[in-house]
C-alpha cells in the first residue's frame, strides 16, 4: 500500500533522515521506534507532504507521492494526525470536523458531524458545540483523531498519539487505535509508549539517528535484546548475568 525506498530528508543542509526504507501493508498498524530527534516525525512530514524529500521514492497504492503538497496527498487518502493536536482552540468541536471537511474539498454546511464519529468519538457527541480549547488533553487527542477520519483517509499517520496523556486515557486511545484498524483503516504509528506499541503493531522499524537499524515483526522485535535494553529500559541478558569472576567480592 505504502512503499517508501531511499528517503532523505534535510533542513538547511542537515540531514535528519538518510536512506530510510520502509513499506505499510493493507490492513497493518505498522510503528516507527526511536528516541527524539532521530528523524521519526521527518518520515510522517516527508510522506504527508508537509516537508518536500530530497532523495528517494513515496509510492502509494502504486503512485508516487513523493513531492506533492499535502492537499494531494490528502486527496490520494493519506491522513497525518500530528503530535500536539494541532486543533482550534477557539473553534467548536463541529467546527473542527468541519474545517477538516473542508480541507479536504468536500465542505458543505450542516448542522452535525457523521453519525459514525459520533459512535466511534462518544465522549464528543454532546460537546460539538464547545470551546475546542475547553476539552480535556484525552478529548483534545479524540478531536485530532475525529477531524483526520472526516477526510476519510485510507492511511493515517498517528505521530505521539498518547502524548501527555495519563494511562487511563493513553488506553482509550490505544483501544481506538485498534478499532480504527477493524474500520479498515491501515496506520503508521510513531509513539513513545514502546511497549504498548509493540502489542498492538503488526510490524515495527527502529530509527536512529535518521536510519532504519532494525525492523521485523513486532514479536521478533520483542524478543531483540537492543530494543529490549535500548527501548523498554531493561538491561540486556548478558548484564544480568555477570561471569564467576565479576560476581566474586573483594
Amino acid at each position: 500500500m505504502l512503499e517508501v525506498r531511499g528517503l532523505g530528508v534535510s533542513y538547511g543542509g542537515i540531514r535528519a533522515v538518510d536512506a530510510v526504507s520502509l513499506e505499510v501493508r493493507p490492513g497493518e498498524i505498522v510503528s516507527i521506534i526511536g528516541a527524539n530527534g532521530a528523524g521519526k516525525t521527518s518520515v510522517l512530514n516527508a510522506i504527508s507532504g508537509i516537508v518536500p524529500p530530497d532523495k528517494g521514492e513515496i509510492r502509494f497504492e502504486g503512485e508516487s507521492i513523493g513531492g506533492l503538497p499535502s492537499h494531494a496527498v490528502v486527496a490520494r487518502g493519506i491522513v497525518q494526525v500530528p503530535e500536539g493536536r494541532m486543533i482550534f482552540g477557539t473553534l467548536s468541536v463541529e467546527e473542527n470536523l468541519q474545517a477538516a471537511a473542508h480541507q479536504s474539498g468536500r465542505f458543505v454546511l450542516r448542522r452535525r458531524s457523521r453519525p459514525d464519529l459520533q459512535r466511534l468519538f462518544p465522549a464528543l457527541a454532546d460537546k460539538l458545540d464547545s470551546p475546542a480549547a475547553g476539552l480535556s488533553g484525552g478529548e483534545a487527542q479524540m478531536l485530532a483523531l475525529a477531524r483526520g477520519l472526516e477526510s476519510r483517509p485510507r492511511m493515517l499517520l498517528l505521530d505521539e498519539p498518547s502524548l501527555g496523556l495519563s494511562p487511563r486515557l493513553a488506553e482509550e486511545v490505544f483501544g481506538l487505535i485498534s478499532r480504527l484498524r477493524e474500520e479498515g483503516i491501515t496506520i503508521l504509528l510513531v509513539e513513545q509508549n514502546v511497549r504498548r506499541t509493540m502489542a498492538l503493531a503488526d510490524r515495527a522499524y527502529v530509527l536512529e539517528s535518521g536510519r532504519i537499524t532494525l525492523h521485523g515483526s513486532a514479536a521478533e522485535l520483542m524478543s531483540d535484546e537492543r530494543l529490549v535494553s535500548n527501548y523498554l529500559g531493561i538491561p540486556a541478558p548478558e548484564s544480568l548475568n555477570p561471569s564467576s569472576e565479576e560476581a566474586q567480592p573483594c
